[in-house]
């Protein structure tokens, strides 16, 4: 999920357009919970909830929703046995639900906010409750729990943590790399692209790239320990200095590139630390700069997955409680004083929930 995306997006949206996010998986899907697409009444869609199988039929509901400015849950059974229609369309045989929102008012204001947070280093979590048909949200940094059934007073909650994107410090911009930034690019990495030939870096249009040799790049790139680098210029020395510029700073991973031969120079003969890997990517047997660059990608999704249950755990040790914005209430109801369920529209389509966003006046 690239949340960052769409949130950039929605930033600079001048135009209509819904949210659609996975808020409930029951069996097997595509996507997981949290997943999320920006629906725009006109234009490019972003991001993905399914690999295409619900997308024409979300795109139907958007301009009502808009119109009525309000929400909707829209619900696709693929079990074949349950729901034929969706059932034998996409096969995968679970149950998603889907929350449709106008992004308008009080939901545009805070997911700004959450993206000023993210843009200042902060992760925030962004909590849903719904409550006798009102939908309304709180903005914070602790770790929202839902509270056992029977203990909530809410209809519903959902929560969904923001974080920013991985960042990845990619030294080298030679052919070989090229894959390697796509693929991560694609994967909701923060790919960094660093070279010291100009010629190279053009073949990046788009990237957030740095000319300068090691030396010149610490100033530049600020290395983090939060930061993961892969070192692939090919270029003995520059890598070495990279090499040893990285071990400083202590980033989370160093991936290097090269045979066991030349990474026995790089360091030395000496076994590298724990934090590096040499040579860099999962052991696939795989040949060639694209099947070494899913190799790559696929050992950084990985540890990034790692990294992210270890902060959650760390979260939910800690004591501290930091709200930072809580924007329940003063939506308006609906006139049943609760979620409304639909009947179907026709046969095999799925179950709808409408009620009222939450807006403040």
């Amino acid at each position: 999920m690239d949340m960052i995306h769409i949130l950039r997006t929605i930033r600079q949206l001048d135009r209509p357009a819904v949210l659609a996010t996975i808020i409930g998986v029951e069996g097997h899907a595509y996507r997981k919970t949290g997943a999320a697409m920006l629906i725009p009444l006109s234009g490019d869609t972003v991001g993905t909830v399914s690999p295409g199988c619900i997308e024409s039929d979300l795109l139907e509901r958007v301009p009502s929703i808009w119109e009525a400015n309000r929400y909707e849950i829209a619900e696709y059974n693929m079990d074949p046995d349950d729901d034929p229609i969706w059932g034998e369309a996409l096969g995968c045989g679970g149950v998603i639900r889907v929350l449709l929102e106008p992004i308008e008012g009080t939901l545009r204001t805070i997911l700004t906010d959450a993206l000023d947070l993210l843009d200042r280093g902060r992760e925030v979590q962004l909590v849903r409750r719904l409550k006798g048909g009102k939908l309304g949200y709180e903005l914070t940094v602790e770790e929202v729990m839902p509270l056992p059934s029977g203990q909530s007073s809410y209809d519903w909650q959902f929560s969904l943590r923001l974080t920013n994107r991985q960042r990845v410090i990619l030294f080298g911009a030679g052919p070989d790399a090229v894959p390697i930034y796509q693929l991560l690019t694609q994967s909701s990495f923060q790919v960094i692209v660093a070279d010291w030939r100009p010629r190279l870096l053009a073949a990046y249009p788009g990237a957030e790239h740095y000319l300068g040799t090691p030396e010149q790049l610490k100033e530049k790139l600020r290395m983090s320990i939060d930061d993961a680098v892969i070192v692939c210029s090919h270029h003995l020395h520059y890598d070495r200095e990279m090499i040893e510029w990285s071990l400083e700073s202590k980033p989370r991973y160093i991936g290097v590139m090269g045979s066991t031969k030349r990474i026995g120079m790089l360091f030395n003969g000496e076994v590298p630390p724990v934090n590096v890997k040499a040579p860099i990517g999962l052991s696939i047997g795989a040949e060639g700069p694209y099947e070494i660059a899913v190799s790559i990608a696929a050992e950084l999704i990985a540890l990034r997955y790692q990294w992210r249950n270890k902060q959650k755990a760390d979260r939910q040790k800690e004591e501290r409680h930091e709200p930072i914005r809580n924007l329940f209430g003063g939506g308006t109801e609906q006139p049943n004083g609760q979620a409304e369920a639909a009947a179907r529209a026709f046969a095999g389509r799925s179950a709808r929930q409408y009620g009222a966003s939450c807006f403040l006046g």
